[in-house]
């Protein structure tokens, strides 16, 4: 019993507050020379509450500013079940910073708060708002850099997406990607991993970033679980390769349904881009 009571302990108190940092490399076709690195903090799942607290997401920040990313992307579930906590969530998060800006999409949680007000947080914060659209980022440092080396800048930019959720929402990358060009590395935020489903023949989207599945929070015996996925042991957590891009799905700082992790760490994920197929 004291060994049960234990695992629970750990599982409630502890695990839930080990941020891991992984690092993954994701290659895309014709990348221009001075996007080799590209860096991208992918942070997802917050569901700030009382029992993540302040505190908590601070060390977040901190940890994500200490990446020195280009770029931070957030795919959603800011809150768990009140909507108060939007502004709270966001007042911290406001800390965040990256040459180019943190780019924000709704999960299915974040339904819950009025459109209107999800817009005024993003301003309030400083961050960039897409559902079903996109934008063309010049990168900053990138920039910076090829001018200091005398080099051309035309070539570097890159498109950011970002989709509306696929439970509560509408996810459609069609319109989010309608008028892209596809000559760009392309980006999509998408909360829900299964996105990738909806992508059509032809749309260039080389990498999802996205979250809802929370790894599973837990792993007996180091077996993934389908807990938040649809059922589908496809779209869990890491790097999956489909026929037309790759996802990568983080695990998450926060947890839903029940405060429980066991073998199943939180995640700030660090996306490099690389030149390949």
């Amino acid at each position: 019993m004291k060994a049960l009571g234990g695992g629970i302990g750990y599982g409630v108190l502890v695990e839930p507050r080990l941020i891991e940092t992984t690092n993954v490399q994701i290659p895309v076709r014709d990348l221009p020379p001075a996007l080799d690195g590209y860096r991208i903090a992918l942070l997802s799942d917050i569901h700030y509450s009382f029992r993540g607290g302040r505190d908590f997401l601070r060390s977040i920040v901190r940890k994500t500013n200490a990446l020195d990313a280009d770029m931070v992307a957030l795919p959603g579930d800011f809150i768990a079940r009140k909507t108060r906590h939007l502004s709270r969530c966001f007042s911290i998060l406001s800390d965040l910073r990256a040459p180019d800006g943190c780019w924000v999409t709704r999960g299915n949680h974040d339904y819950r708060v009025p459109l209107p007000d999800m817009h005024a947080a993003c301003r309030e914060a400083g961050f960039h708002f897409l559902e079903n659209d996109h934008r063309t980022v010049r990168p900053a440092r990138r920039r910076l850099q090829s001018r200091l080396n005398g080099a051309s800048a035309g070539g570097e930019s890159l498109v950011v997406a970002g989709v509306g959720d696929l439970w509560e929402g509408e996810c459609a990358p069609g319109r989010a990607l309608h008028g892209a060009p596809a000559s760009k590395p392309t980006v999509l935020l998408s909360h829900n991993p299964h996105c990738a489903e909806l992508l059509l023949d032809g749309q260039r989207v080389d990498a999802i970033l996205s979250g809802h599945t929370h790894g599973g929070q837990v792993r007996p015996l180091g077996r993934q679980l389908a807990v938040f996925s649809d059922g589908s042991a496809k779209y869990v957590s890491g790097l999956v390769e489909t026929p037309q891009t790759r996802v990568y799905i983080s695990r998450g700082v926060g947890t839903s349904a029940f405060h429980f992790r066991w073998n199943c760490r939180p995640e700030i994920a660090l996306i490099q881009l690389v030149p390949g197929k």
